[in-house]
């Protein structure tokens, strides 16, 4: 601020430095995160004149050049938030689609499975019935079965 916009746009203009990020991806729990890292300037050094510029504008670019390994964890940070968010996401709509949708149809094929499978018990039982009596009145009448 005390050297004015004018001096920071064109000291901003006329510098060569850029910021180098390493863009990788690591998987946490099976989800595919971004890992950002800032490939450091450690040894950089401000490239403008000194003519119309003051200490503070070398403060302000050391402290700048701090922030930038800052810039990339909160990308990371960002980043893996977004991701691990939309997983989460698509995660609760299996869930959901389990216990409303498939959950509840194979309880109704296993209730419909279960009465057939009584139905059929039932009748066995009333046949086995009508048998046993069939013999044991062919059986006081004395003729053979």
């Amino acid at each position: 601020m005390a050297n004015g916009p004018e001096t920071i746009a064109n000291v901003a203009r006329g510098t060569r430095l850029e910021a180098d990020f390493l863009m990788d991806f690591k998987s946490i729990m099976g989800v595919v995160v971004p890992a950002v890292e800032f490939q450091g300037a450690g040894g950089a050094k401000p490239d403008y004149g000194f003519a119309n510029t003051s200490s503070d504008l070398d403060k302000a670019f050391k402290q700048f050049l701090g922030l930038l390994s800052v810039v990339a964890e909160l990308a990371m940070a960002e980043g893996t938030t977004l991701q691990i968010a939309g997983d989460v996401k698509k995660t609760q709509r299996r869930v959901n689609a389990l216990n409303y949708v498939l959950i509840p149809r194979y309880r109704s094929i296993t209730k419909q499975i279960t009465q057939v499978l009584e139905e059929k018990d039932r009748e066995e039982f009333v046949r086995t019935k009508r048998i046993k009596h069939m013999i044991r009145e062919h059986g006081k009448n004395g003729s053979e079965f």
